[in-house]
């Protein structure tokens, strides 16, 4: 039986990109690695008829009260369906059957032997990964630089050449499909490069308002400018995000988002330019267009924008060009969709913003210091604070921790944590005064229909505090956060969700690493899990590999 359930589980997750947690006591569910891309399997599979497995009180197994984590499926191909996996005959099978009439089948023991390898090794080598996460164990170098063109030309005395191209720095930084890694400049350029060959695969270069040039109108307001940057404004691109290998999306200071898309012919590879969303310029000549201050692709290819305006967006793109190689992606083909605000208060600036595909939710951080979560169940009406009635989407919770000395909320993600009595979901949110706190949410808020989420008994604030505005925010599982400042630190602190006493349970500042400039921007995890990329260092991009510490190890 115990072999059947775990060929079972495997089945169903063999395409999962995410971390599966095996509790004790037949209990099974998902947990996703990150709040950047996640595999949405609960939807999916929550009426299957194994999904709650019956209770197996003859069972002789140990289990540990210890979660075990999943990371690494891609290896494991099973080929026969889950109803193709026979049970060996019961004991209590009655002899007066037939031996002709009986099943023949037999348990594949190779299957059986491998699975049970697999799972063994997976299990170690996620623990072990998280602990490399938890004590620091990494390797960290420079991935790229994007000025490989202007030090060519400086080796051949070309620098002072006027139509030579300058030298530039990173400004923003995301993950697609690793080691695909996206980057905006100071000069408004965007750039598209491979970590693990150190280059540069293509560009499009000057396309986003920057000091440098004058062919775009700055239409970035400068108070907003104040809670963006702070006193270390490195100019250039406002942030930049990618889906997959190829799809680039990027917004700048003269407002709206430009598209791109990668294409590839053997070695060859160009950054094409897609166009703009249309729906972010305006319709009035002279009007400045919607500047946007954030955005994230999910794991479907739909793009979240955080708005100057106060108001969240999501694109959506035809399907074949999100999951296609071909560049012919028309704007008017678009949909734009602009979620309704909390009515209670004005629409106050998004800085920030965050998506989970296993709650199906999406928090923003605001400059009033507000943090709104919004349900984006498609499948059914949840209770909208903001128009009062159920609907598809909506705003369904608002937290302000910065209430004290009036500090608006810089940056935002979601955290989680398995435990015995199910899965603990929280919010971290990084303020611009550098304190950061973390806040439980209840995923089941709809019973209430009251819109109350956020579990304000269980806020807990981190000690110390950043040294400046919290730029960026992402977490591991088990309730790890990473945070990075104005201060160039970048800490791992240990949060403990679920706890009703927060004085209790007091985050723990486990560590921080050093050596970035005042002008980091932004930091994200690759959909492994195993590493940390950011920008911070002038013009190159940085990788933390928090696996390349266990691979030597295996090594030796």
């Amino acid at each position: 039986m115990v072999n059947y359930r775990l060929a079972h589980i495997l089945s169903l997750c063999v395409a999962a990109n995410g971390y599966i947690a095996l509790l004790p006591s037949h209990h099974v569910s998902l947990m996703t690695p990150s709040s950047r891309r996640s595999t949405q399997l609960h939807s999916l599979y929550e009426n299957h008829p194994h999904w709650h497995w019956p209770d197996d009180s003859s069972s002789s197994e140990n289990y540990s009260n210890e979660p075990i984590f999943y990371n690494d499926f891609n290896l494991i191909a099973i080929e026969q369906e889950s109803d193709q996996i026979w049970e060996s005959p019961s004991a209590k099978q009655s002899s007066s059957i037939p031996a002709n009439l009986r099943p023949t089948k037999t348990p594949d023991t190779t299957i059986s032997d491998f699975l049970n390898t697999r799972i063994s090794q997976v299990t170690k080598d996620s623990r072990q990964l998280l602990k490399n996460w938890r004590n620091g164990h990494t390797k960290s170098y420079g991935a790229f630089t994007i000025n490989e063109q202007y030090l060519l030309n400086k080796e051949e005395n070309k620098e002072d050449d006027p139509d030579s191209i300058p030298f530039d720095w990173v400004r923003r930084v995301d993950i697609g499909q690793y080691p695909r890694v996206a980057c905006g400049s100071a000069h408004g350029s965007i750039f598209v490069a491979d970590t693990t060959s150190k280059q540069v695969m293509g560009e499009a270069r000057a396309v986003h308002y920057s000091e440098h040039s004058d062919e775009y109108m700055n239409a970035l307001d400068e108070q907003l400018r104040q809670y963006i940057y702070g006193e270390y404004d490195g100019g250039g691109v406002l942030d930049v995000a990618m889906f997959g290998k190829n799809i680039v999306a990027s917004a700048g200071r003269e407002g709206g988002v430009k598209l791109f898309k990668l294409l590839e012919d053997g070695n060859q590879a160009e950054l094409v330019p897609q166009g703009d969303v249309q729906a972010l310029i305006p319709l009035i000549a002279g009007a400045l267009p919607i500047v946007v201050t954030c955005m994230k692709f999910d794991s479907y290819g739909r793009l979240y924008l955080g708005c100057s305006d106060g108001f969240l967006r999501i694109v959506h793109f035809p399907q074949d060009f999100v999951f296609g190689d071909g560049a012919d992606l028309d704007s008017q083909d678009l949909h734009v969709t602009v979620v309704p605000h909390w009515s209670e208060q004005a629409p106050s600036p998004i800085l920030s913003l965050d998506v989970s595909e296993e709650l199906e939710m999406v928090v923003t951080s605001h400059v009033n210091g507000n943090v709104c979560l919004y349900s984006m169940k498609e499948h059914e009406d949840v209770y909208n604070m903001a128009s009062g009635r159920r609907e598809h989407v909506g705003v369904i919770g608002v937290w302000n921790p910065f209430t004290a000395d009036e500090s608006y909320a810089r940056s935002v993600t979601f955290t989680s944590k398995e435990s015995l009595h199910g899965h603990k979901h929280a919010v971290v949110v990084g303020g611009g005064n550098g304190e950061v706190w973390v806040n439980d949410i209840y995923p089941e808020y709809e019973e209430s229909n009251t819109g109350e989420v956020f579990v304000d008994e269980y806020v807990q604030k981190f000690e110390p505090n950043h040294v400046g505005p919290v730029i960026s925010l992402c977490s591991r599982p088990e309730g790890l956060i990473v945070s990075v400042g104005h201060d160039g630190m970048l800490r791992m602190t240990q949060t403990w969700i679920g706890l009703k006493n927060p004085k209790k349970a007091t985050p723990w500042p486990l560590y921080g690493l050093g050596g970035y400039k005042k002008w980091i921007g932004s930091i994200c995890v690759d959909d492994e899990g195993k590493r940390l990329v950011s920008d911070g260092m002038d013009d190159a991009v940085i990788v933390h590999d928090f696996s390349a510490y266990e691979k030597k190890e295996e090594k030796q």
